[in-house]
């Protein structure tokens, strides 16, 4: 470690930190309950908000922790304390590692309560660039190209979304809750290339961005938004049938099957609480109504106790898939759009369809879309009728 003058830089949103021109985006990666030791792989700058304080040389641990509403930062026997620190890489070119991962731009460690916010900032594009690997498949040759150049301007799109919302502390998460961010570890040439190619084009309906929802694999018919997201009623997310012949039939999750032994699927309703004990076992169960898409509506479970007691349970939509999750309870339901049934061995065997709430962009059904030919623009305007493509000013 070797002391640095302050300077008058900051490092807010703004600065890019040598990640290239054009808008910055803040990722939230982690968020620590305790202290952590972080090692520091490539030099960086330490700073706060009046400037640098030190720079840090590889092979040197800096040890973290939270104190109230501050941070401690440790480092060969001297101390910073502060609400919030940045790291920045000193040498151009370089990254930061944190959890086993390289990350381009900054990373900012901020007190937020009784925790410890890690984040990420960087520049848009290149936020773009750890995002298309980790959502789609790269394929054989240029078989997915028109595919990724379709999906990478709808994750642009959704990103330019999150950027509006004007968050206090960061913008989008790192997993599934926005979109899947791994850093720069799996970026290739190929993938750059199509972010590159599609600079600053999103996806707008009436010269706004649209809301570019996507999902794995509709199952043969996208889901309409309100039956998911109640406060999103878009017209262009009302739900269309994935080609004649689903395009997405080629994805491994276009069927699957859950089964599950009856107490483990009893313990699901004690766990949401819908049951108090696990006196229960499931006597019917039927779906009373269900979505243009073929994904329930309402479905109802009766279940009956040791003393002949039946609780009936009624779930709704989406959030079937939170309540049942999968057997082995990795995960939610992969999706709504399912035959339910107990068999003469008291399992319960669900056989359903599709991957995903099913709203948007099917990305499977994308993907054998541009095998087959068709172009990014149409694969686009097929699963967002009636938006454009436009270019924003970065």
């Amino acid at each position: 470690m070797s002391g640095c003058s302050s300077s008058k830089e900051s490092y807010d949103r703004e600065n890019n930190y040598g990640t290239g021109a054009g808008a910055s985006i803040r990722v939230l990666l982690d968020e620590q309950n305790s202290g952590y030791n972080l090692l520091i792989k490539n030099p960086v700058y330490l700073k706060e908000s009046k400037g640098s304080l030190a720079l840090i040389n590889s092979g040197n641990t800096l040890s973290i922790s939270n104190k109230g509403n501050e941070i401690n930062l440790d480092i060969e026997g001297k101390r910073f304390t502060g609400k919030d620190f940045l790291l920045a890489a000193a040498e151009p070119g370089t990254t930061i590692d944190y959890g086993g991962k390289p990350y381009r731009g900054a990373l900012k460690i901020i007190s937020d309560g009784n925790e410890i916010k890690i984040v990420n900032i960087l520049s848009l594009e290149q936020y773009l660039k750890g995002v298309i690997p980790h959502e789609m498949p790269k394929g054989k040759g240029s078989e997915y190209y028109e595919a990724l150049k379709a999906f990478t301007i709808c994750a642009r799109t959704y990103t330019i979304l999150k950027l509006n919302e004007n968050k206090d502390l960061f913008d989008v998460f790192s997993d599934t809750r926005d979109q899947v961010y791994g850093g720069c570890g799996l970026e290739n040439d190929a993938m750059n290339k199509i972010v590159d190619d599609t600079r600053g084009q999103i996806l707008t309906y009436d010269d706004k961005p649209a809301i570019t929802l996507y999902s794995s694999t509709c199952g043969g018919y996208t889901e309409e938004a309100v039956n998911v997201f109640k406060k999103i009623d878009a017209p262009y997310l009302k739900g269309i049938k994935d080609g004649d012949s689903p395009y997405c039939s080629v994805s491994p999750k276009f069927t699957w099957t859950e089964t599950f032994n009856e107490q483990t699927f009893v313990q699901r309703f004690i766990s949401s609480g819908y049951l108090d004990d696990d006196k229960y076992s499931l006597s019917n169960v039927k779906a009373n109504s269900f979505f243009k898409s073929g994904r329930i509506n309402e479905l109802e479970l009766d279940f009956i106790n040791n003393q002949s007691k039946i609780k009936s349970v009624k779930l709704y939509g989406n959030n079937i898939r939170y309540i049942i999750r999968t057997a082995d309870n990795k995960s939610i339901l992969e999706s709504n759009n399912f035959d339910i049934k107990k068999d003469t061995y008291d399992k319960i065997i669900i056989k359903g369809k599709g991957y995903g709430h099913g709203v948007g962009l099917c990305q499977w059904g994308a993907l054998e879309q541009s095998r087959e030919g068709k172009t990014y623009e149409e694969i686009l305007y097929f699963y967002y009728p009636g938006t454009s493509i436009e270019s924003y000013n970065d």
